[in-house]
């Protein structure tokens, strides 16, 4: 048994150059205990400008410099929380956030070692929903042809819908809301299993 990270950011934008912004986890140990960590980090405000409106407009509401760390400080931070057993990152598409917390850490650390402190099989949620949902709905036969909620492209709320996780609205696109569901969608497909 190993534990997993689950994890989410929210960032200046797409580029592998924006910057993290807001960064969520939580770990949970092979016991089933869990630790939080959530931080708003230092970041080129003028990147904020492209974002679109909505982001733009959250991250105005919701980013407050004074709760702000640096980006050292949030790499001593995040590193802490992985501590040195290189549990498994859970989350949406959490390559994204590997990148770039990767890079980050790269910055701030120039003799980063170059084995992170995650373990490379990296689990996307999205990914582990529609295998859990192809399990239950085979293909049908006659035609050869998925569900359609297992057509491509997918969507990520239907998935959730549909294996029974309400997709969040308040908290959609905030980092740790979107780990709360990550989680959710991890325990709907896997009952909790690490």
């Amino acid at each position: 048994m190993t534990a997993l990270v689950f994890m989410d950011t929210e960032t200046t934008g797409l580029s592998l150059d924006d910057d993290i912004w807001e960064f969520a986890a939580i770990r949970r140990e092979p016991d089933g205990s869990e630790r939080e960590l959530h931080l708003f980090i230092e970041h080129s405000r003028d990147k904020c400008r492209r974002l679109p409106e909505p982001f733009y407009n959250d991250h105005t509401g919701r980013y407050l410099d004074h709760r702000a760390v640096t980006r050292r400080d949030a790499c001593q931070a995040i590193k802490e929380l992985f501590g040195d057993d290189r549990p498994h990152v859970v989350g949406a598409v959490p390559n994204f956030d590997t990148e770039r917390l990767r890079l980050m850490f790269a910055a701030e650390w120039p003799h980063w070692p170059s084995r992170e402190p995650w373990h490379y099989h990296l689990i996307d949620v999205e990914n582990l929903a529609v295998g859990y949902l192809f399990g239950r709905h085979p293909v049908t036969q006659a035609l050869k042809v998925p569900d359609p909620v297992l057509a491509l492209p997918w969507d990520s709320d239907r998935l959730s819908e549909q294996v029974g996780v309400t997709p969040p609205t308040d908290e959609r696109h905030t980092a740790m809301g979107d780990v709360r569901w990550a989680m959710a969608l991890y325990d709907a497909c896997t009952g909790g299993a690490a």
